[in-house]
């Protein structure tokens, strides 16, 4: 958030200063030269134009300390955004028959199926090696095409005894005496002519780099084919595949972890909250999100206790048996606190959780009052919320980073006639397609003018700013005994299987905040104290000296104009 504050070093002179210097040259005027007087004319002038353009503002930082103070919102998300139970017969069985066909080659290995695999791979290596002795003598040849992926496609894990061992023809390369050959599909056309393996690599390799994600159609049908996404995918950890198959928020709301079975146990400052309410919100990552303290329908929690006895304890089952592998490759608890009117990115704002571990996250609270005449800051509601079926929904303020998504997204719709993102049910346009060339160079060429700063977004910065700070600390969790009484509390988990689960501990470090509140350096009030200050330097003019002007100024209209009264005596006479 430092980066947030916008001051200005300009102008830094305070009203007393302005009031010190001008009763100093007043008091010395005889002994100074007839340019003083311009000087400090200058000087009101310059800070009355300060003052009109309000272009000076300075920061007051405070320490405030409280009694009561409310608890942020907590959000926290399974690292999993989808049940594998719940996945069969929809669109993303493939990916349960993905990850059972791997686990039945990962049992292969230690299978006389998979020493025969082991010996298969080991000839064709040999192979390798003896081809390359041969043709190419001792010259540096660029061997990394032959990596597990190439040799995977030549012997598949799921039927290794069916293959006799295979000779290599590489296109180009004299393999006289071969009897067997198998062709490589992600390989170049065996009827193009390389010279050497290397330029056979840098074919192969060149086959991989493509501008966008187009390249998806050479290998899969639509995006519901996972294995021709996996196999066309041009990164380690299918981060491209993720963005193609990605669900839907009707998907992840049927499909997602449920927040009963992934919150075991809750208590607040000692109190059990196991029965509170947790607002529910759907996030393309990580699935369902449950939200601690949301105020929906619920009055904010506030509290007036502090330090590690305290808080929010959580403990949580990720469901680690229900894991999706291509969807979740770590596994854990995301957690995110923030204020309960702001929305949550867990993408961007949040805190890993590991299973076996406890993790400690202290928070202090921290407030930025913009001044809007300076900074242009604006406090507006966020426009993207809207009814959910009937749901109760909840109202954010505005933020930076729904603002710029927005900006993005309105701006694809304006020019591709789509859209790409999670929560997009109200757009009129559908979402942009990875198998439609126009709309993948259109999405990809706006993304790209968005990271070059081609698109003006015009999203200023909160006039309230509100965040916490955190210090995250984590030890082993639980403990060898306190893993027994843990299994019989919660009962449906044997004493290993506690090491599955998760605890988070949220608490405040301190009840007092850090508050930063910006205003003008220079008001009206000081533009009339100096202008009096000034008159006072020209012409010895003062409050005083007006009061006695006027009261002779009374006197000589007395004089002038009042008759004067003559009071006659009565004569004496003698009795």
């Amino acid at each position: 958030m430092a980066g947030d504050r916008q001051t200005s070093t300009k102008h830094e002179r305070s009203p007393g200063t302005h009031q010190r210097i001008l009763s100093d040259e007043r008091d010395s005027l005889s002994h100074q030269d007839p340019r003083l007087f311009f000087a400090a004319g200058e000087i009101v002038l310059d800070d009355g134009l300060t003052w009109r353009n309000g272009s000076v503002c300075v920061a007051l930082l405070a320490i405030v300390n409280q009694r009561v103070i409310e608890f942020p919102s907590v959000t926290i998300c399974n690292m999993n955004p989808l049940k594998a139970s719940k996945l069969k017969g929809t669109r993303f069985d493939k990916l349960l028959e993905l990850d059972q066909s791997f686990e039945k080659s990962q049992t292969a290995t230690t299978t006389a199926a998979g020493k025969r695999r082991r010996d298969v791979l080991a000839e064709l290596e040999r192979q390798v090696g003896e081809r390359k002795r041969r043709d190419f003598g001792d010259t540096d040849i660029d061997m990394s095409f032959f990596d597990s992926n190439f040799w995977d496609t030549l012997v598949p894990a799921d039927n290794p005894l069916d293959l006799s061992v295979p000779s290599l023809d590489f296109p180009g390369i004299d393999t006289s005496g071969s009897t067997t050959t198998r062709s490589m599909g992600m390989l170049p056309d065996s009827s193009l002519d390389f010279g050497s393996i290397e330029a056979l690599a840098d074919a192969f390799n060149s086959m991989l780099i493509q501008a966008n994600f187009s390249y998806f159609k050479a290998f899969a049908r639509d995006a519901n084919d996972v294995v021709g996404l996996m196999k066309g995918s041009q990164t380690n950890d299918f981060s491209d595949v993720l963005a193609v198959i990605r669900p839907t928020p009707d998907e992840v709301k049927a499909y997602g972890h449920l927040s009963s079975d992934l919150i075991q146990q809750c208590t607040f400052d000692a109190m059990d909250c196991s029965s509170w309410t947790w607002y529910p919100i759907p996030n393309q990552k990580y699935g369902m999100c449950y939200t601690f303290n949301h105020g929906v329908n619920t009055k904010l929690i506030k509290t007036n206790r502090f330090g590690s006895q305290y808080g929010l304890k959580l403990t949580l089952d990720p469901e680690v048996d229900e894991y999706v592998g291509l969807f979740s490759p770590t596994v854990g608890i995301r957690v995110v606190i923030h204020p309960s009117n702001i929305r949550p990115y867990p993408e961007q704002n949040g805190i890993d959780a590991a299973t076996s571990f406890s993790t400690q996250i202290g928070i202090r609270k921290n407030v930025i009052n913009r001044f809007k005449d300076y900074t242009g800051c604006i406090d507006a509601v966020d426009p993207s919320d809207g009814s959910d079926n009937g749901t109760p929904t909840k109202t954010y303020s505005y933020s930076i980073l729904n603002c710029l998504d927005d900006c993005v997204q309105n701006k694809m719709n304006e020019t591709c006639s789509c859209w790409d993102r999670f929560s997009g049910e109200s757009h009129s346009a559908p979402r942009c397609s990875y198998f439609s060339d126009t709309q993948s160079a259109c999405r990809d060429g706006v993304y790209s003018d968005f990271d070059q700063g081609k698109i003006d977004c015009d999203c200023s910065l909160p006039c309230t700013d509100v965040y916490f700070s955190t210090i995250v600390s984590s030890s082993r969790w639980p403990s060898p005994r306190y893993s027994r009484i843990l299994a019989k509390k919660l009962r449906n988990y044997p004493a290993n299987g506690t090491k599955q689960l998760a605890h988070v501990h949220v608490y405040f470090e301190e009840l007092n905040y850090q508050s930063i509140d910006e205003s003008s350096a220079y008001e009206l009030r000081n533009l009339f104290a100096d202008l009096g200050g000034i008159l006072g330097l020209y012409i010895g003019f003062s409050v005083c000296g007006l009061v006695e002007f006027l009261e002779i100024a009374v006197i000589i209209i007395q004089l002038l104009f009042v008759p004067m009264k003559t009071h006659r005596t009565a004569p004496v006479t003698n009795s």
